[in-house]
């Protein structure tokens, strides 16, 4: 059998046809690698950051629902822009500049809050009052800033308990720290507070200091519209009030016969010893005089801005409470 001819011709395009090979794979890995190369010269650094989330107005004070994220070159970035784990350092910052949707939210654009002195909300000639809740009753810690109560004292007036309104529609300024400018959401939700601060004329103030020293106040919640005042006490022991503080039955006299020289004989009825005179029964009186609503300056000055009635808020209603003698 005759062995196959080797064939130099087809050899060598075999080898060439290797070569290529080795050289297509080379040029296919050279050119990854620097593409690869160009795309990380290219590629820019981003970092995420607070931006304004529409257009703001100077002087608004910023919430969540003003803030937004954007991914940013980090390059772009500037040193004191906020990431998203900050974003808390903006809420209830105010504005100092007008911003643009999409704009950086920095530091120097917001501005905390300046807190106004508490005695700036107060109307010129009123007084905010302090009293601890173990001198007011404070409806269960149901009292929230910007409620109107009516105060009543219990006192001891010639040996007779008496309970009459002592200020009525007073305004309830803040419960504790709470106001209505300011809000603990947590202590408005337990009642926590041990103070009660009061909106009152000055010398409202002082009865409340009175009252507190000789007396027991009682606070009551009263609605916003309500108006009406009321004259309305108590006088005496709750059997009094009950109307059932009767007399004993009155007692059978003997009659005793007296002689007077010539006259004829007259009788008169004995002693009974320990009988007094039957007891009135007292319980509910009026006040001698028409008590005047403590916060109605408040209706009286919108009143006053719709033209139809001046009102003095530094005069508030002055009353002397006597009960009338038994």
């Amino acid at each position: 059998m005759r062995a196959p001819v080797f064939n130099r011709s087809m050899a060598m395009l075999l080898l060439a046809l290797v070569a290529g090979l080795c050289a297509a794979w080379a040029a296919r890995q050279h050119i990854q690698s620097r593409v690869q190369l160009l795309e990380a010269q290219a590629r820019v650094p981003m970092v995420s950051r607070v931006v304004a989330a529409h257009d703001l107005p100077v002087g608004t004070r910023l919430g969540s629902e003003h803030l937004a994220v954007r991914s940013l070159p980090a390059s772009v970035a500037s040193s004191d822009s906020i990431p998203p784990e900050r974003h808390g350092e903006l809420n209830g910052t105010v504005l100092r500049s007008p911003l643009r949707g999409g704009d950086l939210v920095l530091p120097a654009h917001a501005m905390a809050q300046q807190q106004t002195a508490f005695s700036s909300h107060l109307a010129t000639g009123r007084r905010a009052i302090t009293m601890p809740v173990d001198a007011i009753n404070s409806v269960s810690g149901l009292l929230q800033p910007g409620d109107l109560i009516d105060l009543y004292v219990s006192f001891e007036y010639r040996r007779r308990r008496v309970t009459a309104p002592l200020l009525q529609g007073v305004l309830v300024l803040a419960t504790g720290t709470n106001t209505q400018q300011v809000h603990d959401a947590a202590q408005l939700r337990q009642g926590a507070y041990a103070t009660v601060t009061l909106d009152a004329a000055p010398e409202d103030a002082v009865k409340l200091v009175a009252a507190r020293q000789s007396g027991t106040i009682t606070a009551v919640l009263r609605h916003p519209t309500d108006s009406v005042s009321t004259q309305k006490a108590v006088r005496g022991d709750l059997a009094s009030l009950l109307e059932i503080d009767t007399a004993p039955p009155p007692a059978v006299r003997k009659k005793i016969p007296v002689i007077y020289g010539n006259k004829a004989v007259t009788n008169v009825p004995g002693l009974v010893p320990g009988l007094s005179p039957p007891r009135q029964n007292s319980g509910l009186f009026d006040l001698p005089y028409a008590p005047e609503l403590v916060s109605a300056w408040m209706q009286s000055v919108a009143e006053a801005n719709d033209g139809s009635r001046v009102y003095d808020v530094a005069a508030g209603p002055v009353s002397q409470f006597d009960a009338p003698a038994e």
